[in-house]
């Protein structure tokens, strides 16, 4: 109860709480794809990832200019279904987009500013998030860039935001980058800066090598793929202040002030990267650790507090609604899930693994061929293992059944929906590749206690 008192208390402090009207500030909001919190500096990183903190637009600076929280939960380790949990605050098992090859179907925010009149654009950096994936609903435009098109992307949305500014219309716009997902192969102004140069390339054949036999793993090997890794985010960093110093520039141009001064602008992730943190794997989507589940966010701009750090979690479904200052019941515990098959919890420094099925060969993600096996239950203190190597349930007993009963009744309350399936495809396509076509009378529900299913 204290908890959530606390979080209304921060929203109400920091946003305002109340049920939101049209907002009277423009929108901003700036994902990067794949981008781990701990390898930025305002998480703890040693290495100028975000940009200079001093020069305006950059990650650094808007964090330095807001509020970060400190731990953000993604309900997946997978691009489409935590953006459809940020657009529409549902859970991946109640909003249809449980892979990237599903469709989301609940409600985004996005039509929602659309109808309050709001001018809407998005850009999205990954082909996945296709104007099929259902977050298109809401854009005037939407438009979707390869990966070698994403410098384009500020200037995109800065043609498009240039005449609303001028006029003093409301804009909401959506920046989705993507630099820093596999293969790790950064631009040139940035290449070298943290790798080695007569290192290897940091493509799918190496990175699925390594996780096929971890032994070839290296602490050199895995520090240059680490060092690519740092540098694709420094181009993102790069590029997001092209776009953000652009917008400042517009809104000056108009006699309006800044940015900050006319907008509120969200910077988060969809989920991390594992980085090698485990079993020689080195992606994202087969994890359900904190590597991958805990995310970066920031916000900054009208009405939000300056050089502030919130302790508490938060759920990536919670944060619009926080940032349009809504009155809450944001939780104490945060569930994930790979296709409602695999599980994880956290709740305080706990995090609990779970895998009802005692599934042995894991989550079927690339690369195909190889297990990433997890155990039936496990628990994890990040208080003194942030990386989550130690399985300590047989010394907290209590504690795992705590959180096992706490995800057995979260799953008993959820609204499960059909996943979403494209106009066109045959669903049989998606079951061949090892997805659900239904979760009705799935034989993965968690189980209420380390005595196992009832």
């Amino acid at each position: 109860m204290m908890h959530r008192f606390l979080l209304c208390l921060l929203s109400l402090f920091i946003f305002g709480c109340g049920k939101p009207s049209a907002p009277s500030w423009d929108l901003i909001l700036v994902s990067v794809d794949t981008l781990r919190a701990d390898r930025l500096p305002f998480y703890g990183h040693n290495r100028a990832t975000a940009g200079d903190v001093d020069e305006l637009g950059t990650p650094a600076w808007l964090a330095n200019n807001g509020v970060v929280w400190e731990n953000c939960w993604a309900p997946a380790g997978k691009t489409l279904p935590s953006l459809g949990t940020f657009w529409t605050g549902l859970d991946p098992l109640e909003h249809g987009g449980l892979s990237n090859r599903h469709v989301v179907t609940g409600k985004s925010v996005a039509e929602s500013f659309q109808s309050l009149g709001f001018a809407t654009h998005a850009a999205v950096a990954n082909l996945s998030l296709s104007p099929a994936c259902g977050l298109a609903r809401g854009f005037d435009s939407y438009v979707v860039l390869a990966r070698e098109q994403e410098p384009k992307i500020p200037r995109y949305l800065l043609s498009k935001a240039e005449m609303p500014i001028a006029q003093g219309e409301s804009l909401l716009l959506w920046a989705h980058f993507m630099a820093p997902h596999q293969p790790y192969s950064p631009p040139a102004f940035s290449k070298g800066t943290w790798s080695d140069l007569s290192g290897p390339p940091g493509n799918h054949e190496l990175i699925g090598g390594v996780h096929r036999n971890p032994a070839t793993l290296t602490p050199e090997l895995r520090a240059h793929l680490r060092g690519l890794y740092d540098e694709e985010i420094l181009a993102t960093s790069l590029w997001i202040q092209e776009f953000l110093a652009g917008l400042d520039s517009f809104y000056r141009n108009a006699g309006r002030g800044g940015l900050l001064d006319n907008a509120r602008v969200v910077f988060f992730s969809d989920h991390g990267e594992e980085l090698g943190d485990r079993l020689g794997y080195f992606p994202h989507a087969k994890s359900l650790y904190s590597g991958v589940i805990r995310v970066p966010l920031a916000v900054a701009g009208l009405g939000v507090e300056q050089g502030k750090r919130i302790q508490e979690s938060l759920g990536l479904g919670h944060v619009l609604p926080h940032v349009l200052g809504e009155d809450i019941d944001a939780g104490e515990t945060f569930f994930s899930s790979w296709f409602g098959e695999f599980f994880s919890v956290r709740e305080e420094d706990w995090t609990l693994i779970h895998n009802p099925g005692s599934d042995s060969f894991g989550p079927r993600e690339p690369p195909r061929d190889v297990p990433y096996p997890y155990p039936d239950f496990a628990l994890f203190n990040r208080r003194v293992d942030p990386l989550e190597q130690k399985n300590v349930a047989s010394d907290y007993p209590e504690v795992t059944d705590s959180l096992l009963r706490s995800l057995y009744q979260w799953y008993g309350n959820l609204k499960l929906v059909e996943p979403g399936v494209p106009e066109g495809l045959d669903p049989s396509v998606l079951a061949e590749l090892g997805y659900p076509e239904s979760l009705v009378g799935s034989a993965h529900v968690p189980w209420p206690d380390r005595e196992g299913p009832r």
